[in-house]
């Protein structure tokens, strides 16, 4: 008997027209669940569709869709012929996208007389199951972590077994939605491995935002652990990872990072953890690791890290295994601010962390957020002057947008702020309202801070003690000053 055969698709993105190019992730979640189907015989399929990002079509006015044409993901279904295929829905903005993929698919089947089981995953339809089960085309929907849960899926279709029970899912019986019990997390991340053999890494090397703001191409995103302990109002990583932070051995780690440099020639990382720093000695053995086998790397931080466990000490060593960019997320300056998102920062210990970054030649970089529902022109204000006055090389101001599952969209919903989501809107162009703020203003408002930073940080450079610290220090080759530029040409590509 033939294996069953599964496709996974990540669909075509909507993006806002002004952008010319958009955001480049690696399909980490389909690699991952990939890697763990073949080790169990299975055959399988990712077509990673928005990676083609000069392939772009006209939506509206406002809107562009980037990735693989209709005609192209047809072709693609039909030629690997697939049992099972698996739709992405990474985020709430994305359900649009996700919705005309599956439309897409259906359409299909009266052509070729086929009928895929259709499983959507990702963190929308982790955080609202039984909303996205009111789409009638869905079979299953995946809740948390897909690893185990499609793999028990797959299974049970080809020894034709009943479908409805499968933990971490929600399913349809009877006509009826039925959320099954949460699947549990998977405790030994060291047995995960992404399958890249599954995707065309010369495709991703480049793409105009992986070749042109990194300091070294190749470069790749990775993930060493799962999970964060925090409880912030604006996330919701947590409906997929949960709140219980697991993390690979410092060995796994840098196995997975040699194995990519010599097969691949990668010699970037880009380590997309949400808390990578969260234990001090797991960090410091992943750089002596990466030390101690001679990788001639360089990594970054881009999701930021848990600064409450560094110290020189941690950042020394991390300098030392080729770190060369940090990312703080601060989101607010402001103490009211804080308190609403439960984040609460000690930006004295911010400050010293900055210093000591540019001592050792470390590039720093943070993240805010304003638009919060009560935020008033106070807060914002208070963000701005910390923003302005600091010593950051790159400030990455956001709009804060109501994510399904998160309690900011409860808060959105509870102060009648959200009648509806807006699928247009993301984080440097909002379109949601707040109660002191239109979105336009807000929008107003991220602009003139990014702007303000930046003529006052140029006029600061005009201080050679200054322009030497926090600047040209860090620039000790070619690499570093074609780095510096190409950052320069990224901003102003989005800006």
């Amino acid at each position: 008997m033939e294996k069953t055969k599964i496709m996974f698709i990540n669909p075509p993105q909507s993006v806002d027209n002004k952008f010319k190019v958009n955001n480049l992730k690696f399909p980490l979640g389909f690699l991952y669940m990939a890697d763990y189907l073949e080790k169990n015989g299975f055959n399988v399929k990712i077509l990673d569709c928005p990676v083609y990002y000069k392939k772009r079509k006209k939506v509206n006015g406002t809107t562009d869709k980037i990735g693989s044409y209709p005609e192209e993901i047809k072709a693609e279904i039909k030629e690997y012929n697939p049992d099972i295929i698996g739709v992405s829905c990474a985020f709430t903005t994305y359900e649009k996208d996700s919705f005309e993929l599956i439309d897409l698919i259906r359409d299909m089947e009266k052509q070729i007389n086929k009928k895929f089981l259709l499983v959507v995953g990702g963190a929308h339809s982790s955080a609202v199951p039984k909303y996205v089960m009111r789409n009638k085309k869905i079979d299953i929907a995946v809740i948390g972590e897909g690893e185990k849960t499609i793999l028990e899926i797959a299974q049970k279709f080809e020894q034709k077994k009943d479908l409805a029970n499968i933990k971490g899912t929600a399913v349809r019986v009877k006509g009826k939605i039925k959320i099954n019990k949460p699947r549990e997390f998977i405790e030994e991340i060291d047995q995960l491995t992404p399958a890249w053999h599954l995707i065309d890494l010369n495709v991703y090397f480049n793409h105009l935002d992986n070749s042109r703001a990194t300091l070294r191409n190749p470069s790749v995103d990775i993930i060493t652990s799962r999970g964060c302990p925090g409880n912030c109002v604006f996330c919701g990583n947590h409906v997929i990872w949960g709140r219980c932070w697991r993390g690979a051995s410092p060995k796994k780690v840098v196995d997975d990072i040699e194995f990519l440099v010599k097969k691949y020639g990668v010699k970037q990382f880009r380590i997309q953890d949400d808390n990578l720093t969260l234990k001090k000695d797991r960090i410091i053995k992943i750089c002596e690791e990466i030390i101690k086998r001679k990788i001639d790397i360089k990594w970054d931080t881009p999701n930021g890290v848990a600064f409450w466990t560094l110290d020189r000490e941690v950042l020394s060593k991390m300098k030392d295994a080729g770190f060369y960019r940090i990312t703080f997320g601060i989101e607010s300056a402001s103490p009211r601010t804080q308190r609403y998102i439960r984040k609460i920062v000690n930006l004295d210990k911010i400050n010293e962390l900055i210093s000591i970054c540019h001592e050792l030649g470390i590039w720093v970089c943070s993240t805010f957020i304003i638009g919060f529902p009560y935020e008033t022109i106070e807060d914002i204000e208070q963000t701005k002057k910390f923003i302005i006055n600091s010593r950051l090389n790159f400030p990455f101001v956001y709009t804060a947008q109501p994510i399904y599952g998160t309690d900011l969209y409860n808060d959105f919903k509870k102060e009648n702020l959200l009648s509806e989501i807006k699928f247009a809107s993301n984080v440097v162009n909002t379109q949601y309202d707040t109660l002191h703020f239109t979105n336009s203003e807000l929008n107003n408002l991220r602009n003139q801070i990014v702007k303000t930073f930046y003529v006052k940080k140029i006029i600061s450079y005009v201080n050679p003690s200054v322009f030497y610290k926090d600047f040209l220090s860090k620039i000790k080759s070619f690499e570093d000053a074609r780095y510096i530029l190409k950052s320069i040409y990224m901003l102003t590509l989005n800006f």
